[in-house]
């Protein structure tokens, strides 16, 4: 089995790096819908701009779904470290172009063709990073150790969220709504593009997994998804209902800023700085959550226990933000953000587990990333009930209805595959599989 050593904690280290970076690139366009919809979508119908603006960031998810699979069979067939470069390359080339992109006045619809497609670059690239990041830490740890590496991946994606919502405060801050629309919103993704560059140096450095090199030669003419389809539909189906609520809890945190102002009467800034502090929390709160995960035997108990928690509870929190103070929106977030932690810190060590060495990067990039193409409809959905209905308690309701979709899931399988302190090292007995 893989042991903590110094090449572990290089390897998170690295893979952790990346993930705040790529993070930052992939949720900035989200973050900014408001800003973008001005400059790329003029309407008379403000609505109709915003969900035209929220259209092209569902784009993205729509790709990750092909990205995390082609990214995916590369890593199953010929390495993760060469799977790694390749999503490094394509988000920081992106997101450098949309950057540097002429806006709507400028070039008209060509500008508008232009960031659908560079926003779906971004989508393939980011499809294939955090099954790879949790492929490669997953491969170099031990199992007993899993729950807190992987979500140490985590906590650094969300610095990246938190470096985006910090960039956006600032920008907020210290710009009018026009300059922004002018000029300004080009900024968060500049900055983002040349990371992205300083990220793909780092990268190089990555190794090889052990668990890789050990079926390398019988990978070559090995086909994963053939494999996976074939022989890991209920492994896909698992995987994909579990992955619901962290995809819908965090993709509702992208929403805030256009859902707060509109229904509850924050101010944008203030927004961005709840949110700010959201992630600093998150950051620190989620290796202690993957810490206290490693202690439970059945990894499921946890996951059942949020769920069930956030179904009860999801109306009380929601009811926080109607007091319209900065105190209780900081509190919202960060019970939001506490939720997102004790799932995730348990349902990466589990999504590792369902799949075998030959099939692991793709099968957790198909599942992970065809659930959050779904769920990326979730803010053009709500912008559409929300203004037909005027009612902010569609929002809770909607998550409380994903989170019993995962609670659903997570009975009716096998404890062997969900118990993922089983100490078989597994990866040294799995047979190649083949389809057809």
């Amino acid at each position: 089995m893989a042991t903590h050593s110094k090449t572990d904690r290089h390897i998170t280290l690295l893979a952790s790096l990346g993930s705040t970076l790529e993070y930052y690139d992939f949720v900035v366009y989200g973050m900014m819908a408001a800003y973008l919809s001005a400059a790329f979508f003029p309407s008379q119908n403000q609505t109709a701009a915003v969900l035209q603006s929220f259209l092209v960031f569902a784009v993205g998810y729509f790709a990750r779904p092909l990205g995390g699979t082609v990214i995916g069979i590369i890593g199953d067939r010929w390495g993760r470290r060469p799977a790694f470069l390749i999503s490094t390359t394509l988000m920081a080339s992106s997101t450098l172009l949309i950057a540097l992109l002429p806006n709507y006045e400028t070039w008209g619809e060509i500008a508008v063709l232009l960031l659908v497609l560079f926003r779906i670059i971004q989508g393939i690239s980011f499809g294939g990073e955090l099954p790879g990041a949790m492929t490669i830490v997953g491969e170099f740890s031990s199992e007993n150790r899993r729950g807190r590496k992987t979500s140490l991946v985590i906590a650094s994606m969300n610095l990246g969220a938190l470096l985006a919502s910090g960039v956006l405060y600032l920008l907020a801050s210290t710009l009018s709504k026009e300059e922004i629309v002018s000029w300004g919103w080009r900024l968060p993704f500049l900055a983002g593009g040349i990371l992205g560059i300083l990220l793909l140096i780092a990268r190089n450095t990555v190794q090889e997994t052990p668990v890789f090199q050990s079926i390398q030669e019988r990978s070559k003419n090995h086909k994963p998804l053939m494999v996976l389809l074939g022989n890991h539909k209920f492994s896909l189906l698992k995987g994909a209902a579990l992955t619901a609520f962290m995809a819908a809890l965090t993709i509702t945190n992208l929403y805030l800023p256009y859902y707060l102002p509109k229904f509850f009467g924050y101010e944008s800034k203030d927004v961005y700085f709840a949110t700010t502090l959201s992630f600093i929390f998150s950051v620190l709160v989620l290796p202690l959550a993957g810490m206290y995960a490693d202690l439970f035997r059945h990894k499921t108990t946890l996951l059942r226990w949020t769920c069930a928690s956030y179904i009860v509870l999801s109306l009380p929190i929601f009811l926080l933000l109607s007091t319209g103070t900065m105190l209780f929106l900081v509190t919202f977030l960060m019970i939001q953000q506490l939720f997102i932690a004790l799932f995730v810190s348990t349902f990466f060590p589990i999504l590792i587990r369902i799949f075998s060495p030959e099939v692991r990067y793709t099968g957790i990039a198909f599942c992970y990333n065809l659930t959050w193409a779904i769920m990326a409809t979730l803010p053009m959905g709500l912008t559409a009930i929300l203004d037909f209905f005027a009612n902010p308690w569609v929002v809770p309701l909607t998550l409380s209805v994903i989170a019993g979709l995962s609670l659903v899931a997570t009975w009716g399988t096998k404890e062997a595959i969900l118990d993922v302190t089983n100490n078989r090292d597994e990866e040294n007995v799995v047979k190649l599989e083949r389809v057809g």
